[in-house]
């Protein structure tokens, strides 16, 4: 049977443990996140890899560091050797003290930007709310485009073909010339929405809803007013469903607004 002696012991649990890291900076450039970090004293380690849950992704804020260039306050996480191998560190899921939204309730479920952003999304007992300051905008967007195939491979624009290899063990491409026909990885949209017509938003001035045509609905399902790409306003009902009139002031009819008749 193996004895392990106190020095044995102490050589795997610092080979094959874990170790709490300090994040320093995060690379988010690659198709999985990186980061860098310091481990025990004086062990500085860069390029290492942080998968991110499917579906959801975030880049956490570079370490704020003193006079000295030591870091004084940063987001932090655990990382694990592969196999033992100290040269092949994973990170884990990264928390960060100075930002993290805290005191819920349970059963709770929140996304959150930093603390000073003042954006949440809160789900709660009570119900969904998201949460931004006066000086941000709380929008819904559709892209001007379809979406496309969530393929990576076989034909269409953008694809590998077939034949294309499969990634290595470092998470390179097998080929370099495949590795530039693949499609992976997407970047932000939101700039691009912004640039749309189709749209419901929130700002400190104004709350507007925008597209082809506009509808104030109640819930009984009909059309109350009805904004048309004929740049009319329907008042009382849905253009098409009913006889309508144009709307008379004091000082003479309405140039675009319609009331429904009967």
């Amino acid at each position: 049977m193996h004895r392990a002696t106190p020095l044995n012991t102490s050589i795997r649990a610092y080979t094959a443990g874990g170790s709490r890291s300090v994040v320093d900076k995060v690379d988010d450039q690659k198709l999985m996140q990186e980061m860098g970090g310091n481990f025990m004293a004086n062990e500085t380690r860069a390029e290492i890899e942080s998968p991110q849950n499917y579906g959801f992704t975030s880049v956490v804020f570079d370490a704020e560091k003193g006079a000295d260039g030591k870091i004084a306050a940063s987001a932090e996480t655990f990382v694990g050797f592969m196999g033992g191998n100290r040269s092949f560190p994973v990170s884990g899921p990264m928390d960060d003290r100075r930002h993290r939204l805290y005191k819920l309730e349970k059963g709770d479920t929140a996304m959150f930007r930093g603390r000073g952003d003042k954006q949440q999304f809160h789900l709660t007992k009570d119900g969904g709310f998201w949460t931004a300051p006066q000086d941000k905008t709380v929008r819904m967007q559709l892209l001007d485009k379809d979406s496309e195939s969530n393929s990576t491979q076989g034909g269409g624009s953008g694809s590998g073909g077939a034949g294309a290899h499969q990634l290595a063990a470092d998470g390179s491409a097998g080929g370099g010339q495949q590795q530039g026909q693949q499609k992976r990885g997407q970047e932000a949209l939101y700039k691009d929405g912004q640039k749309g017509n189709r749209f419901v938003d929130v700002t400190k001035d104004r709350t507007r809803a925008s597209g082809k045509q506009v509808h104030l609905m109640l819930d009984d399902g009909n059309t109350y007013v009805h904004c048309h790409t004929d740049k009319q306003v329907y008042v009382g009902g849905e253009a098409g469903k009913g006889a309508f009139d144009y709307l008379a002031t004091l000082s003479g009819p309405c140039v675009n607004s319609l009331g429904k008749i009967g």
